[in-house]
């Protein structure tokens, strides 16, 4: 038990060093791939797929998978930051419509949360 504990908190620092790294980037103007390529490696600490599937797929079979792979809110609230920095990213870059499609993934990770916050 003790050592699951201890790989979630090590799942939930890498993930937030990830984040910190591709918000950092994005701030400073570096490249677009860059922060996207960098919240992608914080999704890859989660899913047992490669994140361009994870990514591919609807809001709620995200849920779905997100569920089998993790049971902390944090590293859920951390997939749901990951998403809405890409979608930053994204709408920064003129992608409109594929950011609107990553807001609507962290709004389905973030009601699973929070049911109340749904609706």
């Amino acid at each position: 038990m003790e050592y699951q504990k201890d790989h979630v908190l090590r799942i939930i620092e890498q993930m937030g060093a990830a984040l910190r790294d591709a918000s950092r980037r994005f701030s400073e103007g570096a490249p677009a791939d860059e922060s996207i390529e960098a919240t992608n490696e914080a999704i890859g600490l989660v899913v047992e797929l490669p994140p361009e599937v994870f990514l591919q797929m609807s809001p709620q079979s995200m849920v779905s998978l997100l569920e089998m792979f993790a049971s902390d809110d944090r590293v859920y609230s951390n997939v749901a930051n990951a998403l809405l920095l890409q979608a930053e990213v994204l709408q920064a870059e003129g992608s409109l419509i594929e950011a609107g499609v990553r807001r609507e993934q962290a709004a389905a990770v973030l009601d699973f949360i929070d049911p109340s916050r749904a609706n």
